[in-house]
């Protein structure tokens, strides 16, 4: 499986930032079943409140357990939080159940936990995440339909109506609190995005800064190579002249020796004739 991680100190942030996000809308919606359970009379059973409240423990617990780790890699961070997700993720599939299953607006809660992950997980956690809770909600289906569980709502269909102010009401705080969470997520990821294109155009700048002052140090260079090519064409015509003129005094010095030379030898064969008209002479005189 192909993994692409970011870096650990952005991991972390983000980590920091969707633990936050999430430990507040679980905040809001327990406060909300609360304010419509007891001003309402909107009948939560308790085991909704317990599993709210678990889910909140079992996050505070995880997040303490996880800052334990000295120097987390990017890997440990979104392995880790996956897998907790995918025990979360059962919890939130109970308490879909309590409050209506397939017949209210419990499922859309998943989408809540898929959009958080987004902000985390690589793309290839996120798909797989994406059909973890198809097959949850899937599971929820087909349990509900053979009527394995029984059948369990907060509202019946007669009272599903826009005529029922408890039901209006109750449907609308939810969709409020939920779009709310999604509002303050995307502020989130915002955020994220305006501190990348931050980052890029930071990057660009420096790379523009860089460019021109590649372009002055080549110049400068180009230049330095020009008129040391200059200098060294001199030097080259200089060191030719005075090839030149070594050439022409050794070659002068050759002629003077050639010429020496041949006066040596003609003075010995000079002396060789004399020494042989002496010896001439003395064999006469005998």
């Amino acid at each position: 499986m192909a993994e692409t991680f970011i870096k650990k100190e952005e991991t972390l942030i983000r980590y920091n930032q969707l633990i936050n996000i999430k430990l507040l809308a679980v905040s809001a919606f327990l406060l909300l079943a609360l304010t419509l359970r007891i001003f309402l009379r909107i009948p939560f059973p308790d085991l909704l409140f317990f599993l709210i409240s678990f889910i909140a423990i079992s996050t505070i617990t995880y997040d303490f357990l996880f800052r334990q780790i000295k120097e987390p890699k990017s890997s440990q961070i979104i392995n880790s939080y996956f897998v907790y997700l995918l025990f979360d993720s059962i919890t939130l599939t109970i308490i879909i159940y309590i409050i209506g299953g397939i017949t209210w607006t419990g499922f859309i809660y998943y989408g809540l936990y898929i959009y958080f992950g987004f902000l985390l997980f690589p793309r290839i956690y996120s798909i797989s995440y994406t059909f973890y809770c198809l097959f949850l909600y899937t599971l929820l289906v087909i349990t509900q339909y053979l009527g394995i569980f029984p059948h369990r709502y907060i509202f019946s269909s007669e009272e599903m109506v826009p005529q029922n102010l408890n039901y209006v009401l109750t449907s609308w705080a939810v969709a409020v609190i939920f779009l709310w969470i999604l509002g303050l997520y995307g502020d989130v990821f915002y955020k994220i995005l305006q501190k990348k294109i931050e980052g890029l155009q930071k990057s660009q700048k420096i790379l523009k800064e860089e460019r021109a002052s590649l372009e002055i140090r080549v110049n400068a260079k180009t230049k330095e190579l020009l008129e040391e090519r200059e200098s060294l064409g001199e030097k080259v015509k200089e060191r030719t002249g005075e090839l030149q003129r070594e050439r022409e005094k050794l070659t002068k010095r050759v002629g003077e020796l050639e010429g020496f030379h041949r006066l040596v030898v003609g003075r010995e064969l000079k002396m060789t004739q004399l020494k042989r008209e002496i010896g001439r002479l003395k064999k006469e005189k005998k």
